[in-house]
């Protein structure tokens, strides 16, 4: 269980060190929307050669449509602006930012519920023996 527990440890370490390089970039750069682009265009293959299963290709390409239709629809009726607006009223880099933005999210997502499982299954179903008490240990709250 240790082992396991460390993989995803290592696992959410490395999403989260995604979210903070993608982050980072957007506000050092956003007021520059070609160089930004730029940069996320070299970042999102990267991202996507981290995590490329099906379900992250799509989550990638499928939330950065959302999202520009999203933010097209929300500036276009006054609830937000942007400060340095390209297309539609909205940056040019905001889908693949969206998108990676999106898909390390669901990656976080999967990895901490793999890891919360872990730590809250009695440790009798981790090493396979079947004992008559399990541990009355919850993890719901």
């Amino acid at each position: 269980m240790i082992v396991r527990l460390r993989q995803h440890l290592t696992r959410l370490a490395t999403q989260a060190c995604a979210f903070s390089v993608l982050t980072a970039t957007i506000v050092l750069l956003w007021r520059d929307n070609l160089l930004l682009l730029s940069i996320l265009l070299l970042e999102a293959p990267a991202v996507i050669w981290l995590w490329h299963d099906r379900i992250d290709v799509c989550s990638f390409v499928i939330l950065g449509a959302a999202g520009l239709v999203a933010e097209t629809i929300f500036v276009r009726f006054g609830v937000w602006q942007y400060s340095n607006p390209t297309v539609l009223g909205v940056p040019i880099w905001f889908p693949v930012a969206f998108g990676m933005a999106g898909l390390i999210g669901q990656r976080l997502s999967r990895t901490a519920a793999e890891a919360w499982e872990l730590v809250c299954t009695p440790a009798d179903l981790h090493d396979g023996t079947v004992e008559s008490e399990r541990s009355a240990r919850s993890c719901t709250t």
